[in-house]
């Protein structure tokens, strides 16, 4: 159901596909070319939610995010569930795309959930489990933790 309400975020010029990542970084649905397999994906999940982590260390969220390459955007929407991710063009109609994104997001936000139910677990980072059990417990207080990118303080 995910994959066949991606597939209309190709109908905006310079899309090349879109998918869905859970909020733990869990591949919950895809419309990319075969190239984009669920390993390389579930690899890119895990990062979207350390970025994630790392941009609201200060106690703020972020709504979306667009990370520029060479010859293509990432554009990433925060929704209650998880993340939906655009690759496209650099020449992409931004109106457009933000239309798309803000109808899609609504339609395949509550489908995350069953999505990533019935995904193997098994695809978990080694480390990832390691990380989360070094992290202090949840008091309820806020945490004073500096983020930090390749060691250094951000």
């Amino acid at each position: 159901m995910i994959t066949q309400i991606l597939a209309g975020m190709r109908d905006v010029d310079g899309v090349h596909g879109s998918f869905v990542v859970s909020k733990t970084g869990v591949l919950a649905g895809k419309d990319l070319p075969p190239m984009f397999d669920d390993a390389v994906l579930g690899e890119v999940g895990r990062r979207i939610v350390r970025l994630h982590e790392g941009l609201c260390a200060e106690g703020d969220d972020f709504d979306q995010c667009v990370m520029r390459f060479a010859d293509h955007k990432l554009y990433l929407r925060s929704v209650p569930n998880g993340f939906l991710c655009v690759l496209s063009t650099n020449g992409v109609n931004i109106p457009a795309l933000k239309m798309a994104l803000t109808l899609t997001s609504r339609r395949v936000d509550p489908l995350i959930m069953d999505a990533t139910a019935a995904a193997p677990t098994s695809t978990a980072h080694p480390s990832a489990g390691q990380r989360n059990s070094e992290a202090p417990p949840n008091s309820g207080a806020p945490s004073r933790r500096q983020a930090t990118y390749r060691g250094h303080r951000v």
